[in-house]
């Protein structure tokens, strides 16, 4: 890679400032799902209609996150990132708004979708900036510093839309995250430069789409490392979409101490998170991979042996050690991804996020019918989802050459 003369050198004042801003934009997915958490049961109450009705406003979340990264990520690589980060996050704020006027179900599911759509620029802009700024190990350790931090943003979310939740409504809590998508694009306005080398004409020409999309997928290295990040989150999202109602509807506990129980799980996340950093220049890409996803199997069959009687730490315990696994994977699995692709790093970065929503919505469209009041569906799930990202990443990169991503370039 051939980097801009305003790349800036990992762990400067201008690197850190520049992977703060980054931060907080790859977490604007994270706490577009995690803020309105703790309302799920309000809002089910609020339109009278089942939990599986209002989980699919979740759904529809991720389902307009994974379709947009395909348009966005292109986008990026054709225009340039800030004009479309800048965009995005303007219509996000939009979106936010319509959330809150939502006067059904079907309106608010609706706007959710729409707001899937546009939330997906700061994640994929964002990874595309970490790739153009940094490569090898340097992009390992942002990636895992920026895994990290943003690791605290699912267990702040919940807590913070408890309070919301308990104190002003669920309505207030969208637009608590309009006003925050208008603050993100004031910051990037005054501190995000172009950071793209080289902007590709034709990046939107759908044939060239098409191509750069199989090749992706026929690429091993790449579907590996993608499926192994992407599982693993579809198990964490299938708890995430759970919780709320084994926890508040089936336990009884009250909408802003469940936030606070989200805390541990997306502490052994940030632990995962902070290891991986480290251990990927000791261990290597592959065996930090393989430890995570083993370790995720191995808590959710814990889950399932423990979910015969609900209660708390039956389940906080085991899905603490399921994001530890989820944390050691993820940083990883995205660095080793995008490594080998840096002439598409935005179409690359937006199939990686494509097959990861995607995973997250499978896995939602699983959990929704299942739900009985136990644990034990989720363990299930989670299982299932652990598993393929373990399988598929042990057969996928077998054997793996050193030229991989060729056929995308």
């Amino acid at each position: 890679m051939s980097p801009s003369p305003d790349v800036p050198l990992f762990g400067s004042r201008q690197a850190t400032r520049t992977l703060a801003l980054i931060t907080a934009l790859v977490s604007l997915g994270a706490l577009s799902m995690s803020l309105y958490v703790p309302s799920l049961p309000a809002i089910q109450r609020e339109f009278a209609v089942g939990p599986d009705a209002v989980q699919r406003t979740l759904t529809f979340f991720l389902i307009g996150f994974a379709g947009a990264q395909l348009v966005i990520g292109p986008a990026s690589d054709a225009f340039g990132r800030r004009p479309v980060l800048l965009v995005g996050l303007f219509a996000y704020a939009g979106a936010g708004v319509f959330c809150a006027m939502a006067p059904d179900i079907l309106s608010l599911t609706l706007a959710r979708f729409v707001q899937g759509f546009t939330a997906c620029v700061g994640p994929v802009v964002g990874r595309a900036v970490v790739r153009d700024l940094f490569e090898g190990p340097a992009a390992a350790r942002a990636f895992g510093l920026v895994g990290t931090a943003i690791a605290i943003v699912p267990a702040l979310g919940p807590i913070l839309g408890g309070a919301i939740q308990a104190r002003l409504g669920w309505e207030a809590a969208f637009l608590t995250l309009a006003a925050i998508g208008i603050a993100l694009a004031g910051i990037s306005v005054l501190r995000l430069r172009e950071t793209i080398a080289t902007r590709i004409a034709d990046a939107m020409r759908p044939g060239r789409l098409v191509a750069i999309y199989w090749s992706l997928l026929r690429n091993g290295h790449f579907l590996g490392h993608a499926m192994a990040g992407a599982f693993l989150f579809g198990g964490f999202f299938a708890y995430f979409s759970d919780a709320p109602f084994l926890f508040i509807d089936e336990l009884g506990i009250a909408p802003d101490i469940f936030g606070f129980l989200m805390v541990f799980t997306v502490g052994g996340y940030a632990s995962g998170a902070f290891l991986s950093g480290r251990l990927v220049g000791r261990w290597g890409t592959r065996r930090v991979i393989l430890a995570g996803t083993l370790c995720s199997v191995v808590a959710a069959m814990l889950l399932i042996a423990l979910s015969g009687d609900l209660s708390v730490p039956r389940v906080i315990a085991p899905m603490c050690l399921f994001t530890l696994g989820f944390g050691l994977t993820l940083p990883a699995s995205l660095a080793g991804a995008l490594g080998p692709f840096p002439r598409v790093a935005g179409s690359a970065s937006a199939m990686l996020g494509f097959i990861q929503m995607s995973a997250a919505s499978l896995s939602s469209l699983m959990v929704q019918p299942l739900y009985d009041g136990t644990a034990t569906p989720l363990g299930f799930v989670v299982l299932g989802m652990s598993a393929t990202a373990f399988l598929g990443y042990l057969l996928l990169t077998r054997g793996e050459g050193g030229a991989a991503g060729e056929g995308a370039r």
